[in-house]
């Protein structure tokens, strides 16, 4: 997998999904990926899609890696 920013999907329902698939708490992910568990859970927070709370590509693409 390349990354490619064209596929930029922050949207928090998107993200969680890709939690599901990789079977990793948000904890889990957090850790593994190199961010707070605070940081995890604002960009999982609906909020999130409607304000600068959005996650940048790469904890997108980290987590999409977690999946694969």
């Amino acid at each position: 997998m390349t990354p490619d920013a064209s596929k930029h999907d922050p949207r928090p329902d998107y993200l969680r999904a890709l939690l599901e698939q990789a079977g990793v708490t948000q904890r889990e992910a957090a850790r593994r990926i190199g961010i707070s568990e605070r940081l995890m859970r604002y960009y999982l927070a609906p909020e999130a899609s409607t304000d600068r709370r959005s996650a940048p590509y790469p904890v997108q693409y980290a987590l999409e890696r977690l999946q694969a």
